[in-house]
């Protein structure tokens, strides 16, 4: 890498779900910096370029509302500790555009929490999710195909307005108009409650101080559809900095409790079990999206755990043996798929699959509920488990 030239580093989205993932993405984002690869024409490094288009956030999210006010704020990757140890007690739980019961880590405390007698709960989505089944109100809510939204990309650069194919099915409401009724079913006046998407739309495009989207606007969007932000292919002028520069020693991260210098900083070994599990994504699949689908289910077909053919061998495991995976937080039973694509030490699954009877392949059954270095993110990919064969 030192002596290529270009080299161009694409830093994954699986780093950052482990312990460490704050402190190893800013490493490796330092090494162009070292080898003077950050100005060289397809050199570099990329996490994202969703900044490009970066809109006014702010006017749709409102943080000045919540000022003055000590609402409390709950990270998700905690909630099973939020449902069951927050003092005072979580008593109601609103669920949108999520699926808690499946994606959130540590899930066997997650659906603890949800069972409780006294958490009331509404969930608003397009199926009867897993979480919806915990619910004491189900709110059927709309497809994209029936929403006026806008789209933008963690990779490319164009922005798309998203207008409505179908008319609402029946009760359904999209999450805007579900909160506009809400408001004001409970008397509150004020004229954000009352913005229409469209308004919310034009109020992203405005006042945003990104220079890459000038020229875009409601009219000109609504007219093409899809726009492309102005980019520049080359680097020129001051780095959102505080000096200015590339900060491989930051005053700032030093200023907020971190190293100020890129630092190795080992995984958690709080357990003593033997693989490290990373219960990574699938083909077919979107988080939980789509594992309650047939096709996309007889695509991916069973769920897996791949086992590096070295443990295998030691553990007395064979390609296509189903075995437990379990630790002090849960269990699930997997079909092995033994061979060389994973290291020695680490065993991966792939999916979240959603619940079925007599199936027991609820693999964030396994998952810390820990937070990463930075960010608040969730350590996914840093539990350890145990592998053993069932009988047959």
């Amino acid at each position: 890498y030192g002596q290529t030239s270009p080299a161009f580093i694409r830093i994954g989205n699986g780093i950052q779900h482990h312990d460490n993932g704050g402190m190893c993405v800013r490493t490796i984002a330092c090494l162009p910096a070292l080898t003077g690869q950050w100005l060289v024409r397809g050199g570099g490094a990329i996490k994202g370029n969703k900044g490009f288009l970066e809109h006014n956030k702010s006017a749709l999210q409102r943080p000045d509302l919540l000022a003055d006010k000590n609402t409390r704020v709950i990270n998700m990757n905690e909630l099973g500790k939020a449902l069951l140890e927050a003092n005072p007690p979580v008593k109601s739980l609103f669920v949108y555009t999520s699926n808690p019961a499946i994606v959130a880590p540590d899930g066997n405390k997650v659906r603890q929490g949800l069972a409780r007698e006294d958490l009331f709960t509404v969930v608003h989505d397009l199926f009867l999710t897993e979480t919806a089944r915990y619910a004491d109100i189900v709110l059927p809510a709309t497809s994209s195909y029936e929403n006026m939204d806008f789209y933008t990309s963690y990779w490319h650069h164009y922005i798309q307005l998203q207008k409505p194919v179908l008319a609402p099915y029946g009760e359904s409401k999209s999450n805007t108009e579900l909160f506009r009724l809400l408001a004001a079913a409970m008397g509150y006046d004020e004229p954000a409650f009352r913005d229409s998407d469209e308004e919310m739309i034009r109020q992203a495009l405005q006042g945003h101080g990104n220079p890459h989207l000038e020229g875009i606007d409601f009219e000109t969007l609504a007219e093409r559809n899809f726009m492309k932000a102005k980019v520049d292919s080359y680097f020129a002028g001051r780095l959102a900095t505080p000096s200015g520069k590339i900060e491989l020693y930051s005053q700032a991260m030093a200023d907020r409790g971190y190293p100020a210098l890129p630092t190795y900083t080992p995984l958690l070994t709080d357990d003593a079990y033997p693989y490290r599990f990373i219960p990574g994504p699938n083909h077919n699949f979107l988080n939980s999206t789509f594992s309650n689908n047939d096709k996309h289910v007889k695509m991916e077909k069973i769920p897996r755990l791949h086992m590096n053919s070295a443990d295998a061998l030691a553990a007395g495991i064979a390609d296509g043996d189903t075995v437990r995976v379990w630790n002090e937080r849960g269990e699930c039973e997997l079909v092995v798929s033994v061979g060389e694509n994973v290291l020695p030490g680490v065993v991966v699954s792939q999916g979240l699959w959603a619940d079925a009877p007599q199936a027991k392949h609820y693999v964030n059954a396994l998952t810390p509920d820990r937070v990463a270095d930075m960010g608040g993110g969730a350590t996914f990919f840093s539990g350890r488990v145990d592998v053993v064969k069932l009988a047959k």
